[in-house]
């Protein structure tokens, strides 16, 4: 297994809430295999944990920060003070930073407390960066699309490897993927269509069927990639 994973599994395994890999780490843990080299690591939690997972993050010596998303930009973050922060009130991605990473935060001229960054690398190489992404649920369902009407039950939206690792299951994570940040920006363009191909193939017929269907659901014009994979 990914040392990477390994030390993401070590810092939150008795954190006492949910958490589990997503993003392209989270097909490999399914796929029993590395496929290809990943810019960051992932981490989601639930948007009732934001403020229990920046208190984790600190306490174990990472500087925490808000993803600003920006249009024709990379964005940047503005850093979080503390799990009392009125910047968590609305928060869809988190930041966090132990010493040097593969990206390097610039003060943006002009303003204060906002960071660009620049990449350094697209490849993460030590457990250095941790982006956490705030995912949604109700009692039974994780909710997905920009509406929340896509529903995927939890007990198939969150699995376990044999180590006990939780990860996202590949057919939301594929889902997730298959938005236009995933598909048109230089930094995912090469590595998404790679991850449907190598994955699509492996889900069993019912995650198949709903990953189709949610596509089918949010594309109703159609989606590029749909007919070739089937």
């Amino acid at each position: 297994m990914n040392e990477l994973i390994l030390q993401a599994h070590n810092l939150f395994k008795n954190c006492g809430f949910p958490y589990y890999i997503c993003g392209g780490f989270a097909l490999e843990l399914f796929a029993c295999k590395t496929m290809r080299t990943h810019s960051d690591l992932d981490v989601s939690v639930f948007q009732e944990n934001k403020r229990d997972v920046v208190e984790l993050l600190q306490k174990n010596g990472f500087a925490v920060y808000k993803r600003i998303f920006e249009p024709q930009s990379l964005g940047g973050v503005t850093p979080i003070a503390d799990e009392n922060d009125s910047k968590l009130d609305d928060i869809r991605i988190i930041w966090a930073i132990k010493g040097d990473c593969q990206f390097a935060l610039k003060p943006r001229e002009g303003a204060i407390d906002f960071y660009g960054f620049e990449i350094l690398s697209n490849t993460q190489t030590d457990f250095s960066f941790i982006e956490i992404v705030l995912d949604e649920k109700n009692s039974h369902h994780f909710l997905l699309g920009k509406d929340k009407r896509i529903l995927r039950k939890l007990d198939k939206a969150i699995l376990f490897n044999d180590c006990g690792v939780p990860y996202m299951a590949p057919e939301v994570v594929l889902f997730l993927k298959s938005s236009k940040a995933y598909t048109t920006h230089e930094i995912h363009a090469n590595k998404t269509p790679a991850d449907f191909k190598a994955i699509m193939p492996l889900l069993s017929t019912e995650s198949k069927a709903w990953l189709i269907n949610a596509i089918n659901a949010t594309y109703p014009d159609g989606y590029e990639w749909l007919d070739g994979l089937l």
